[in-house]
């Protein structure tokens, strides 16, 4: 099991999307995955109080997309309907679909791009 407070949460509260994604400027995602940043509450609130991440992990079936790989959308199955997310969405997606790794501290998935089931507006209303 990780330890949630050597990882850098998202404060929604002071949260600047453009900000967010400069820090995935040198990534480069395998070409048919998807990066999502993951939504963990931060561990501490801005006075140094410690917040109970005990639920922490259910967070993490909710991120944004940070980074799409140039073959994503390319399949048979999207001549249809096309990308139906884009880069900068909340989305939400199965515990199980990909791969957890940290960038830099940052909580972060791998999956590929049929995985997300939703988009959403507030990450905080999923748990």
């Amino acid at each position: 099991m990780y330890d949630l407070n050597d990882e850098i949460g998202i404060d929604l509260d002071n949260f600047n999307m453009d900000e967010e994604l400069k820090l995935f400027e040198d990534y480069t995602p395998k070409p048919t995955e998807i990066l999502i940043r993951l939504y963990i509450q931060p561990s501490k609130t801005k006075g140094g109080i410690i917040i109970d991440n005990s639920k922490g992990i259910y967070n993490e079936i909710v991120g944004y997309v940070a980074k799409i790989g140039k073959l994503c959308f390319t399949g048979e199955q999207y001549k249809d309907w096309g990308n139906w997310y884009k880069v900068g969405d909340w989305v939400v997606f199965p515990r199980h679909a990909g791969i957890r790794f940290t960038y830099d501290k940052l909580p972060v998935f791998a999956i590929v791009d049929d995985a997300p089931i939703g988009i959403i507006k507030d990450p905080k209303k999923v748990n």
